[in-house]
């Protein structure tokens, strides 16, 4: 069992795996659910995403064992090759990623295969760690997001990209998820770890949406 309870969320949305929950008005749907199976298919709704992975081995462990879980399923090369299959899957016409120094370079790498333009920023999370944006589509986006915040960046990105939906394969406590919200967009992700999920739901309606089971 984890000790990370992220207050009292779940014990109000009590999300577990094998269901769905977010707001039927506008299609929006997260679900908890590990990466390393097969992609649920409201999934592929998503014609954006901007994901906050992992992105070395200590992060993976943590990731998985704040979810309540023994530890993730594989080493962090087996997490990396899995994520871009999933990115693959989807398809996405535009996609964010938000990594470290030490993958930067072959995540770019990754997205220059499979994009015509890939963009990459400074920027920081938590107002003061550095970390960079990688942007991939078929064409460059002129607004400068170096120096922004993380979460200033994906509400910017939300509100200015030209998408259907936004998608998030590692959901967590929700900065997508409420981005697409504030934007008036629907949203769709998976996270594995129940608790944060919870926390999303609950932010959502903390700011009017009408949340529950599907």
């Amino acid at each position: 069992m984890s000790d990370w309870k992220y207050g009292d969320a779940w014990e109000q949305f009590p999300v577990v795996p094998g269901e769905r929950w977010g707001i039927p008005a506008n299609g929006s749907v997260v679900a908890v659910h590990d990466i390393f199976r097969p992609l649920p298919t409201f999934m592929q709704r998503a014609d954006m995403l901007f994901v906050d992975p992992p992105y070395n081995g200590s992060a993976l462990r943590s990731f998985y064992t704040k979810a309540g879980l023994a530890d993730a399923p594989g080493a962090f090369g087996d997490f990396e090759e899995t994520l871009f299959q999933r990115v693959a899957e989807i398809d996405p016409a535009i996609c964010y990623l938000e990594v470290g120094r030490q993958a930067v370079d072959r995540w770019q790498a990754a997205l220059e295969r499979r994009y015509p333009v890939v963009q990459r920023w400074d920027a920081v999370y938590y107002g003061k760690h550095p970390c960079y944006i990688l942007r991939a589509a078929g064409r460059p986006q002129p607004f400068d997001y170096s120096g922004m915040d993380e979460a200033d960046v994906i509400a910017t990105a939300a509100r200015i990209e030209r998408y259907d939906a936004l998608g998030d394969l590692c959901m967590g406590q929700g900065l997508v998820g409420l981005a697409a919200w504030d934007a008036g967009r629907p949203f769709v992700g998976t996270e594995p770890n129940k608790r944060r999920l919870a926390v999303l739901l609950q932010r959502l309606q903390q700011r009017g949406a009408t949340v529950g089971r599907y």
